[in-house]
């Protein structure tokens, strides 16, 4: 039976070429009514030309994906409504961390991280009237593991993952679904960096029909997954965390007894595969029945170093600078608290450390770096730890509220980074710890904005690993749970006080030493003395013929074979090329000649009856 999207209203944007075009053109062809965005108003009306000419029902947009409101008005006045919105809109802005600008950072995040919920912000209160909502945010390889030259771009992608998983959440009781894919195809923006060879192979054809199958409303609904898609091959990723190791979290809980623990933590030899933040037990039961820790051969010590801490007059940033300044490092606390930086900068000096305070937002990256180099003539380390929560459901969520947790904990994060790399570069070593959250995996209901900007912290940093390791910079990020002050307005009192921030400082003081000499761009999980490694699985996926056309029907019947993450054929691709690798190699997958026509006639005579 072929799938009718009759009725349906689909804003596609980003849709002038490419992806977008080939999402359009086939919804079209099937008897959904579309809205072709795309700020070339040219390309756009070829498209909408393109689907009248065939018998279908279009109109162009050419608003910017940032005002979300105008794209989606488009449908409202030209249909009536809104069922399907595919956020596909992107641009590039490749550039060496070191070179990228301000203006670079931003337009790339804007477009496709504040335009993706700029228009969902705008459909959202249709779908919830209707009981009816298919969202797909557009990640990519880059999102998911880095990549050289793409800070930007990676950040952006990887924070649209858990925006999706949020979405998810909010949306289950209304019937609406929010989906990412990550796809390898032919466009604009990938002719900029592939070969046309390669181009070839990875038609947006090939990834246009998966997108149809997960908008039905008689299709899958993974509502909160993530896929990766393209030449013809489907597989859907999730999350794998190591077993981990548990720590006394007693003083004898340091850097030390990190460092002797280590291969513990990285081992994946008896993974679990959690999907919330709540799959996880309280470690603190265990740790409480262990000896002390037993500590490393050669300690682990700062002397000599200077470290800058942002958010640190209180909280995770308070324990981190207690833990630095006790091991012989000059500590720079950042607060945009004049009295909590001051508190902490005279506790570490009555503690004997060497201390002095940044009082401004971790915004302004310079003002403290400046600080680091006028006190002590250096800077080593980098802990981006500042905050703030703005939780609000997705419905009542201001723009502002999204603005300004994106500020503080991305902007910031990029900011001071921008302002330290030069340095480290130069001297050839550095550490970097970057702060995300178990929200930022999992996702989380009423956290979008917060989700978002943690997730995709983790992109940036994923990223600024495979830039600095020929300089031996090496950087790492966390999701830490701790009672502080952001936690005490969504956990229990009894939660805040057991889980100590103390129990967070010693696994970043391991993973930011000179003692750490390899690992980098990894996420790791910490809580209550407990850490663990959480990186991708990708399931073996299903390989379709390269040289057939694929229909939403042939997605559907395979699956749970791209689904299936048990028969022995999961892989753990940890960079973009071992990403693209499995999905480029399809390209060889062929069906006869006597097939490729059938199959022609009979997508033809489907698409024929799916309009009637």
């Amino acid at each position: 039976m072929s799938l009718s999207y009759k009725g349906q209203i689909v804003v596609v944007t980003g849709a002038g070429g490419g992806l977008g075009k080939a999402y359009s053109l086939l919804f079209a062809s099937r008897g959904a009514n579309v809205v072709v965005n795309d700020f070339n108003g040219e390309a756009a009306q070829k498209v909408v030309d393109e689907i009248k000419k065939a018998g279908g029902n279009a109109v162009a947009n050419t608003s910017s994906v940032t005002d979300g409101a105008a794209v989606i008005q488009s449908a409202i006045d030209a249909f009536g409504g809104v069922t399907i919105l595919i956020n596909n809109a992107g641009i590039l802005r490749d550039k060496g961390f070191k070179n990228m600008s301000d203006a670079e950072w931003d337009s790339v995040v804007a477009v496709h991280l504040k335009g993706a919920y700029s228009c969902t912000k705008a459909a959202w209160p249709h779908f919830r009237k209707q009981k009816f909502g298919r969202v797909i945010n557009t990640t990519s390889a880059a999102g998911l593991h880095g990549n050289f030259g793409q800070a930007n771009y990676s950040a952006a992608k990887m924070g649209l993952i858990a925006f999706t998983k949020s979405l998810a959440r909010e949306g289950t009781k209304y019937n609406i679904s929010a989906v990412a894919i990550a796809p390898v195809a032919a466009s604009a923006m990938t002719a900029t960096i592939m070969p046309p060879e390669m181009l070839a192979t990875i038609k947006p054809e090939f990834v246009a029909p998966f997108v149809a199958a997960v908008c039905h409303p008689n299709g899958p609904n993974p509502s909160g997954r993530v896929f990766e898609v393209g030449a013809g091959f489907v597989a859907e990723i999730r999350w794998e965390r190591s077993k981990g190791t548990i720590w006394k979290t007693d003083s004898s809980f340091t850097p030390s007894a990190v460092k002797q623990k280590w291969e513990e933590v990285i081992d994946f030899s008896n993974p679990t595969h959690p999907e919330s933040t709540t799959d996880m037990e309280n470690p603190l039961e265990i740790a409480s029945t262990l000896p002390p820790n037993a500590q490393s051969s050669s300690p682990v010590r700062f002397d000599g170093k200077t470290v800058i801490i942002t958010g640190a007059g209180a909280g995770l940033g308070r324990a981190y600078a207690h833990m630095y300044g006790r091991l012989g490092a000059n500590v720079v606390v950042n607060d945009v608290s004049e009295k909590g930086a001051a508190v902490v900068c005279d506790e570490i000096k009555a503690a004997g450390g060497k201390s002095v305070s940044a009082v401004c937002s971790a915004e302004d990256g310079e003002a403290i770096v400046k600080a680091a180099m006028d006190a002590f003539g250096s800077v080593h380390i980098l802990v981006a730890n500042a905050g703030v929560l703005r939780d609000r459901s997705f419905t009542a969520m201001s723009e502002q509220e999204w603005d300004v947790v994106m500020a503080v904990h991305l902007r910031g994060t990029y900011k001071c980074a921008k302002a330290v790399w030069p340095i480290l570069q130069k001297q050839k070593y550095g550490r970097i710890a970057t702060t995300c959250s178990q929200v930022g995996i999992y996702g989380n209901f009423g956290q979008t904005n917060y989700s978002s900007a943690k997730a995709a912290i983790m992109g940036f940093t994923k990223t600024l690993a495979f830039e600095g390791k020929k300089y031996n910079i090496l950087a790492n990020v966390i999701a830490p749970s701790a009672g502080t002050a952001m936690t005490m307005t969504i956990w229990p009192q009894e939660m805040v006080d057991a889980f100590k921030p103390d129990y967070i400082a010693p696994v970043v003081g391991y993973l930011t030493s000179e003692d750490n000499t390899d690992t980098s761009g990894r996420l790791f999980e910490i809580s209550g003395g407990w850490a663990a490694q959480t990186r991708w699985q990708r399931a073996g996926g299903h390989g379709f013929p390269a040289n057939k056309i694929l229909t939403p029907e042939d997605v559907i019947a395979k699956w749970d074979v791209f689904t299936n993450f048990d028969d022995g054929r999961a892989t753990n691709p940890a960079t973009s090329a071992e990403g693209m690798e499995q999905i480029m190699s399809n390209s060889e997958n062929t069906a006869s000649l006597v097939d490729t026509a059938v199959d022609t006639i009979k997508s033809a005579g489907s698409a024929l009856k799916a309009k009637l």
